[in-house]
């Protein structure tokens, strides 16, 4: 069974325009999350999509599947956590509960706010994972990136040569993820920013696929204003 699981169960604070969860911000008279999901239907190889929800949208998020996809059959909402691993651990629990845990099994951790991912990506990701356990998205940095111990001044600056941008999704071997998942301290939870974190954590190597410029994350109301003139131009 291959899996895909889209967190959408935080607030967004960092969009300062938003009034409501960024996910369910409207462009273009259509939810954020809702250009998420349907790229991901694109690939006929997810069995199911589980989508981790903010509990106050839960009843919406349904309501908008039912509008907006031809697929509903393979979406299943669940309740969102506080934290990232949080509603992970909702995702995973909700999956052994409904089908159980098999060998070959492939889960593809997405960002609902990373509209723009592709068919490549999302298929890369499964492949990856079921050759390597555990891959991420990312690209190459072009930036020289600074290290600061103190946030004030610079410590080192790091190669760029070696360094990457990492975007998601961040997929697993289903059984290898569930392993590591168990294996976290309460502490380890807490700090974890990104879903890959938890391979580090676990001595498990981490392949890296390719990403693309356009799967990028609305954080702030400038990745906002940048997605709705790509929407604009992909109507005109």
């Amino acid at each position: 069974m291959i899996y895909g699981a889209m967190l959408a169960g935080g607030v967004g604070s960092r969009m300062k325009s938003a009034v409501i969860p960024k996910q369910f911000l409207e462009v273009d008279g259509k939810p954020i999350i809702i250009y998420t999901l349907q790229n991901m239907l694109k690939v006929d190889r997810f069995d199911y999509i589980y989508i981790a929800t903010h509990k106050d949208y839960l009843a919406y998020m349904k309501e908008m599947v039912q509008k907006y996809t031809d697929k509903p059959e393979k979406v299943r909402i669940i309740e969102g956590g506080k934290e990232r691993m949080d509603s992970i651990h909702n995702v995973t629990d909700a999956i052994l509960k409904d089908e159980g845990v098999h060998e070959d099994d492939v889960i593809v951790i997405h960002d609902a706010v990373r509209p723009l991912v592709t068919e490549k990506i999302l298929n890369d990701s499964i492949d990856a994972a079921g050759t390597y356990g555990a891959c991420v998205c990312g690209l190459p940095a072009v930036d020289t990136m600074l290290y600061s111990e103190d946030g004030k001044v610079v410590t080192t600056i790091p190669e760029r040569s070696k360094l990457f941008n990492g975007q998601a999704p961040d997929s697993f071997s289903l059984p290898r993820f569930l392993e590591m998942q168990a294996n976290l301290t309460e502490e380890q939870r807490e700090v974890i920013t990104g879903t890959s974190q938890i391979c580090t954590m676990n001595n498990q190597p981490i392949y890296i696929i390719e990403g693309d410029p356009l799967n990028f994350k609305l954080t702030t109301d400038g990745d906002l204003l940048i997605f709705k003139s790509i929407i604009d131009d992909q109507t005109v």
